[in-house]
């Protein structure tokens, strides 16, 4: 029998000019990892950003291009080592569940 995913917290926050995780966005609604916590998924809006997850802080310039309506997929090993910023001069917000599943599990791929 398939396990079923179960949303375990939400957050929300905006992401500026300065790198940051998850969990350091400013009116970030939860600032530690939930417990039981496997994965992250979430949606970008109002703007585009750009994503690091290899311990070099990202650039305006440089790191993945996450745009705007694009989801985001975090594992419990990116929670703290991912860090976004800002693609252009406006704010970015990040919206989103933590999950008890991997994420493998949330996209289906495994039961």
């Amino acid at each position: 029998m398939p396990r079923q995913p179960q949303a375990l917290d939400y957050t929300s926050g905006t992401i500026s000019n300065s790198a940051v995780t998850i969990f350091e966005m400013g009116s970030v609604l939860v600032s530690s990892v939930p417990t039981g916590a496997r994965s992250f998924v979430g949606v970008m809006e109002s703007a585009a950003v750009r994503a690091r997850g290899d311990g070099t802080d990202p650039t305006g310039s440089e790191g993945q291009l996450i745009a705007s309506g694009d989801t985001v997929y975090l594992g419990e090993s990116e929670f703290a080592s991912m860090k976004f910023i800002r693609d252009t001069s406006t704010d970015a917000e990040l919206r989103g569940h933590f999950y008890n599943l991997e994420v493998d599990a949330i996209l289906g791929k495994v039961s």
